[in-house]
């Protein structure tokens, strides 16, 4: 089974999550997938814009796979670790053409992060965003860096310390997400704001892009060395380890 699916409907690429687990875990296959997808989708002179969604009846993405994170444990695989995110958001970040994450059902942790990487995002009612990290053990200086970005002080510590998931309304009222669909008309809509960001002359949006995402490129880029030395600490106290064999012993469903 391939970790995305690609279509491209009117010149729109729409590239669906497919991990196995309908919540779309990021693991490294579906990290590179999805690179690998944007890199084509933006390289691709018949794709005029670009939208990411976690398919019908699915997630957005429930975060890090853990199958896979569980497992680290040295500082160099946390570090790579660390590596591999930043360049998840930093791959859609530096696109070129228009993006909208289409966001259904769970968005948390990486998925939650990686959605705001977006040009526009869209949300349905039922959908929630949630960055639980530190209620299990695991840092969350990447959150925190990309909501500071994003918001004030205040409310980045809110949202990292609450560890409670927000709702799509919540989102909005935030300025987290653009716009809140049905789930029957997410693609829909995700798919109209496509086209209308792509009407742009593609000069002036293209470069107005590159400024707008400068900031949060530089900030994931400057955080990196604090994240690296935060889950270093994180994985060595094994909060984190020992918050992932729980879970694993029940359905990964009932975690996300």
């Amino acid at each position: 089974m391939s970790d995305v699916i690609e279509t491209t409907l009117d010149g729109i690429r729409l590239i669906q999550l497919n991990h196995d687990n309908p919540h779309n875990p990021f693991s490294r296959a579906l990290e590179t997938a999805v690179k690998q997808a944007l890199d084509r989708a933006d390289s691709d002179d018949s794709v005029e814009a670009i939208v990411v969604h976690g398919g019908e009846g699915r997630s957005f993405s429930a975060g890090g796979d853990f199958n896979e994170v569980k497992n680290l444990s040295s500082p160099e695989q946390i570090d790579a670790w660390i590596d591999r995110v930043n360049e998840l958001y930093t791959s859609v970040l530096k696109l070129t053409k228009p993006s909208v994450a289409a966001i259904d059902g769970h968005a948390v942790g990486m998925g939650f992060q990686f959605g705001m990487m977006f040009d526009w995002r869209i949300m349905t009612g039922r959908a929630t965003l949630n960055m639980p990290e530190l209620r299990h053990g695991i840092g969350c200086s990447v959150g925190a860096s990309i909501l500071s970005e994003l918001l004030t002080w205040n409310a980045m510590r809110d949202i990292i310390y609450r560890c409670e998931p927000m709702t799509a309304a919540q989102a909005l009222d935030h300025g987290l997400i653009n716009h809140i669909a049905e789930p029957a008309q997410l693609l829909e809509d995700a798919l109209k704001m496509a086209r209308a960001l792509a009407s742009y002359p593609q000069v002036a949006f293209r470069s107005t892009k590159r400024v707008v995402n400068r900031s949060m490129i530089a900030r994931l880029d400057s955080s990196s060395a604090d994240s690296k030395q935060v889950h270093r600490a994180a994985f060595g106290a094994r909060d984190a380890q020992r918050h992932f064999q729980n879970i694993l012993k029940d359905k990964y469903a009932k975690a996300a």
